[in-house]
């Protein structure tokens, strides 16, 4: 039997291996954290769980295709709920609440009370986003692996919303939403997506929304990583904790195997990286394998920029459920997040989970760009680290008490994971939580997850492999 070394037991990590056991393969994971899922966990502060992955779930409806591999590999059935809540989303501008319904219809005829100015920008936004409800992801092979059939098939469903998709790739979601006359409509949209993205995440967001494939799993993104490790490790696979691999095996341009940083080494016929891609390609394999179309993705940062996050996770002695599970809303005065200035801050609550905090309180997050170089440089200094992620998480609660008095002094759990604490635990890159994001100027779409010169490795890392389907 042909045995595949995996590195990392983030979600692609944990679903190579399930493959490789379902088709006859040995599988065995080595993974750097002592919990199964990378970037999509969450973890407990006292009585508060504090979830910062999953928002809304691509597959999560019955059916799709994407459901059926969730289900494949374990981490959806029957047994587990799916929660689409009405409002995605709200905005609460100080004189008025702007709602982002998951129902077009509503949702329109919503934006149109808000805003009747923009009546015509707002049909057409809700006609057009109809249309991307039919466009769908690819999942049943990597696109560099279709075939000319497979491009055929492709490329004739997508005519009928072809036109409509250039119109939204050429052009970020910054300049999208500045074609609209209500500034509160312009403001909020940027606050739904990262404002260079391409419109069309904006768009196809709503779809997925209308179409009842965009919900919450209940019980949360580390739920939902721990479902997928036990199915790996019911068909035979083995996931080793607390081993982080420092380099590859290779031997004249073939992998071998893996060495982790305790000095074993563990030979193996195949290996898979489900690693980040920028330390997959540039640390354990040196930069000795790539081209320029892979340099591109990973260094060419105005087409494909990385995105860096802190988050101020709360938990508060005080029930939100009556608000909007999550609530952009002005600020007073700007809160600099780490290199990053905001105007907007969010508030988002958990109250629809109820193991998350204890009877009548709430777990709290609240989600914020930041520059990983500003926190990089604060974290040499650990004390002065501490201060600065104390610093700012008062500065995120007095924000809210001015939104919510009913919390005032009810804080009773703080946490702070800056982009540094991603990188420590996930080796992401600049603590991104994606390799790259595409921008109306990206010209590449997919490439292979095999590295050029290099036999017997392959990259599962979601920057190699396909940028545009992230699950």
């Amino acid at each position: 039997m042909k045995k595949i070394n995996i590195i990392g037991a983030g979600i692609a990590g944990l679903t190579c291996g399930i493959y490789a056991l379902l088709n006859g393969f040995e599988a065995e994971i080595f993974e750097k954290h002592k919990l199964p899922g990378g970037e999509c966990t969450g973890w407990q502060r006292g009585e508060y769980h504090f979830d910062n992955c999953i928002h809304w779930l691509i597959g999560s409806k019955k059916g799709t295709p994407i459901n059926g591999l969730w289900r494949t590999i374990g981490a959806l059935d029957d047994s587990i709920g799916i929660i689409n809540n009405d409002v995605f989303s709200s905005y609460n501008t100080g004189s008025t609440i702007i709602n982002i319904y998951r129902d077009l219809d509503r949702l329109g005829k919503h934006l149109v009370e808000v805003a009747p100015e923009d009546t015509k920008k707002i049909k057409e936004l809700c006609k057009d986003a109809r249309k991307f409800i039919k466009l769908g992801l690819p999942v049943s092979k990597p696109m560099d692996m279709f075939t000319k059939v497979d491009l055929f098939k492709l490329i004739f469903k997508m005519l009928p919303v072809a036109g409509v998709l250039k119109k939204y790739d050429n052009m970020t979601v910054h300049q999208y939403s500045n074609t609209f006359t209500n500034p509160h409509i312009k403001e909020f949209f940027k606050l739904i997506v990262p404002d260079h993205y391409k419109a069309s995440a904006l768009i196809s967001t709503l779809a997925l929304l209308h179409d009842g494939d965009a919900g919450w799993p209940v019980g949360g993104s580390l739920a939902f990583s721990k479902r997928i490790a036990g199915k790996f490790e019911s068909l035979g696979g083995k996931i080793n904790y607390n081993s982080e691999v420092s380099e590859a095996i290779i031997e004249n341009n073939k992998s071998k195997g893996i060495i982790l940083k305790n000095g074993s080494e563990h030979l193996s016929d195949y290996v898979i990286a489900a690693a980040d891609g920028h330390f997959v390609v540039y640390n354990l394999l040196k930069g000795k394998y790539t081209d320029g179309t892979i340099d591109a993705l990973f260094n060419d940062r105005e087409n494909y920029p990385i995105y860096s996050s802190v988050y101020i996770s709360l938990g508060i002695e005080a029930d939100l459920s009556k608000y909007p599970h999550v609530l952009h809303f002005p600020l007073e005065e700007p809160i600099d997040a780490g290199g990053i200035a905001h105007r907007n801050i969010s508030l988002r609550h958990y109250c629809y989970e109820p193991g998350f905090a204890p009877q009548g309180s709430s777990a709290a997050i609240s989600f914020m760009l930041a520059d990983y170089d500003w926190w990089a440089e604060k974290r040499k200094d650990i004390k002065d680290y501490k201060v600065e992620k104390k610093n700012l998480a008062q500065k995120v609660i007095s924000a809210c008490e001015n939104k919510f008095p009913e919390i005032k002094g009810k804080v009773r759990e703080i946490d702070v994971a800056t982009p540094v604490t991603y990188e420590r635990y996930c080796n992401a890159y600049k603590g991104s939580w994606m390799s790259m994001s595409t921008t109306p100027g990206a010209k590449i779409r997919s490439i292979s997850g095999i590295l050029p010169g290099l036999k017997n490795f392959t990259s599962a890392d979601n920057g190699l492999c396909h940028p545009e389907a992230c699950l």
